[in-house]
């Protein structure tokens, strides 16, 4: 690593705890990382004949987003992987209208025999030296690859960036009316919006006004704050890693999540195969089977850890005394730093930490537009929608936010 002096791990630590009111960029703070060096014949010779699951998806205009269960699966080396993205590079082939995303996947699953992988990621340098590889999820994917826009429910999240670029845009919580939240498909810990950020209408810059952008580059890591909405894309192939930082809050968003599970698992009792691939992410296929009893139990330790919790959390105290999102201060750390702000933090160490651009809605509606350009309509390709079931409208009414949370609440009030 250089010769050069990061802002001190504790302060670090301290403002990510406490919530940046918008995202930042970090730079320098990976320098040490083996990974970063890493190219993608690196990549495919360490993790050699193990075979990957990738998700594959079209490169075309589809008027939904384009769910994980309407991808293919596609099963391949990581050398193989390499191969692919060569030959689409280099040749005019139907592979080119395709993507391919090996996304999501918790490092001490996938790596349990490569400790060197594992033990090569490490977070020490903003102030989480007990988080590593195992505590990790890696994402690797060709050009295009990309998430549908989301909201994670848990943490907050970091993000480096080990090879290629990624495309971020992301938005605040309070759009989330604007963004048209789903549970379809539902998978625990994510909220989806229903609009389509791949191959976008233009005309959505106009509901949501602004938007948070920054295309990230090999060493960089960006700092996602809680409940912020964020749809990514691979500018290119490209390999991510990230954690998500637990907090306080989500023990009442457990409460949540376990109601949500409740409910959808209920819908789906007696629904045919079809519907059940629609209203379900691939990893929650077995929710159905479920018992009534396991999901009640849940959310009854859910509501019994809420009520039991103090204001004192740990080493953890509460800021109730702002008008802002709750705040979390460690005692020890506040005595030592004071209370440090954010725009002290950030003009202290500008070079190394950014606050990611906000995009007005004249500059949010260029950017869509150029996506959009890359599509032919002509070849317009309709990703498997439900427009027109019920069901799924009924769900989202009853799973929406806002009813979820007076649920809670109703809930917590009992004695």
């Amino acid at each position: 690593m250089s010769n050069i002096e990061l802002p001190p791990e504790k302060l670090t630590r301290q403002m990510i705890l406490k919530g940046f009111e918008v995202p930042v960029v970090f730079k320098g703070f990976i320098n040490d990382w083996e990974l970063l060096s890493w190219d993608l014949d690196n990549w495919a010779q360490k993790l050699g004949d193990a075979v990957l699951p990738f998700r594959s998806g079209c490169r075309k205009f589809t008027k939904e987003p384009q769910w994980e269960g309407s991808c293919q699966k596609i099963n391949l080396t990581m050398k193989e992987f390499v191969e692919w993205v060569h030959m689409r590079e280099n040749a005019a082939s139907d592979e080119s209208d395709r993507w391919m995303y090996f996304d999501y996947k918790y490092m001490n699953e996938w790596f349990a025999q490569q400790p060197s992988i594992l033990n090569a990621v490490t977070w020490k340098n903003f102030g989480f030296p007990e988080r590593g590889g195992a505590d990790s999820t890696i994402w690797i994917g060709s050009d295009g690859a990309h998430t549908p826009c989301h909201m994670d429910v848990y943490g907050c999240n970091l993000v480096a960036q080990l090879y290629g670029r990624k495309q971020w845009i992301l938005f605040p919580p309070d759009k989330i009316t604007n963004l048209l939240p789903t549970r379809i498909p539902y998978e625990e810990s994510s909220i989806y919006s229903n609009l389509n950020f791949y191959s976008p209408d233009p005309d959505l810059a106009n509901d949501l006004q602004e938007a948070y952008v920054v295309t990230l580059n090999p060493g960089e890591v960006l700092f996602v704050p809680h409940h912020w909405w964020h749809f990514v894309q691979n500018l290119g192939t490209a390999v991510s890693i990230n954690s998500w930082i637990p907090l306080p809050s989500d023990d009442e968003s457990r409460l949540e999540e376990a109601l949500v599970r409740f409910f959808v698992s209920q819908v789906c009792k007696g629904l045919s195969e079809q519907e059940l691939c629609v209203l379900l992410n691939p990893n929650e296929e077995n929710l159905v089977e479920d018992p009534v009893s396991k999901l009640v139990q849940q959310i009854e330790v859910c509501r019994e850890i809420c009520q039991q919790k103090s204001a004192s959390i740990g080493d953890f105290m509460l800021d109730a005394t702002s008008s802002k999102k709750p705040k979390l201060v460690k005692d020890s750390e506040t005595q030592f730093y004071g209370e440090t702000s954010e725009e002290d933090f950030l003009s202290k160490f500008k070079n190394f930490i950014s606050i990611v651009p906000k995009y007005s809605a004249a500059h949010c509606r260029s950017l869509l537009h150029e996506k959009w350009k890359q599509f032919t309509l002509q070849k317009k390709e309709t990703a498997l929608a439900a427009d027109d079931n019920k069901l799924l409208d009924v769900v989202n009414a009853f799973c929406h936010p806002d009813v979820i949370a007076k649920v809670k609440d109703r809930i917590l009030s009992k004695k």
